[in-house]
């Protein structure tokens, strides 16, 4: 039934002028975001990413951010940042014009619910958002190069994220985005 439902929410936002969806959620503004991506430099790269590259390699950074810990958080036990997401926006032209603060969820062994921190995205009004989405790092490859492994890890996290939309309507993705990877989690990730 869920997908019965996705689907039509699918079709009556790319078949009528009404904005029905999230953009992470339409591969259309998911792929601008792959553009996106591509084109900027290593440096405008490094100046929009590099903080998320490092919260995602030392996640308890981000408990201490965010004030995350056993007596603050929400959740019982020793929590873990189980997502973090780092969303930019991008103009008509598939530029970036803003990135925004990370977007955590956090649970614990015990919990069967995600909580979130930080403050929820949203882009300037004419632009699009348009969210990586990433577990913490386990074991990094040695040979991982920042930025260009980091960049395109992002861009494949996009790739699979449309390959999750076209799953989650129960239909077999278009081939090009049918690759492995992680793309949107399972559980009670959206906002």
């Amino acid at each position: 039934m869920n997908q019965v439902f996705a689907r039509a929410r699918f079709e009556a936002h790319t078949q009528t002028e009404y904005d029905i969806l999230r953009s992470g959620w339409d591969p259309t503004q998911l792929r601008r975001g792959i553009d996106a991506l591509e084109r900027i430099s290593d440096d405008e790269f490094d100046d929009l990413f590099y903080e998320y590259y490092m919260a995602l390699h030392d996640p308890t950074r981000l408990k201490d951010e965010y004030d995350i810990g056993p007596d603050t958080a929400e959740v019982g036990g020793n929590p873990r940042i189980a997502l973090v997401i780092k969303s930019f926006c991008i103009d008509d032209q598939n530029e970036i014009v803003n990135d925004l603060p990370l977007f955590v969820f956090y649970s614990s062994e015990q919990a069967d619910k995600n909580y979130t921190a930080g403050p929820d995205p949203d882009c300037p009004s004419g632009t699009t958002e348009i969210p990586s989405m990433l577990p913490p790092f386990k074991d990094a490859p040695e040979d991982f190069v920042y930025p260009e492994d980091f960049r395109g890890l992002m861009i494949n996290n996009l790739i699979c994220q449309i390959r999750d939309v076209y799953r989650n309507m129960g239909e077999r993705p278009p081939k090009q985005y049918d690759i492995d990877g992680f793309g949107k989690p399972h559980g009670n990730f959206d906002r």
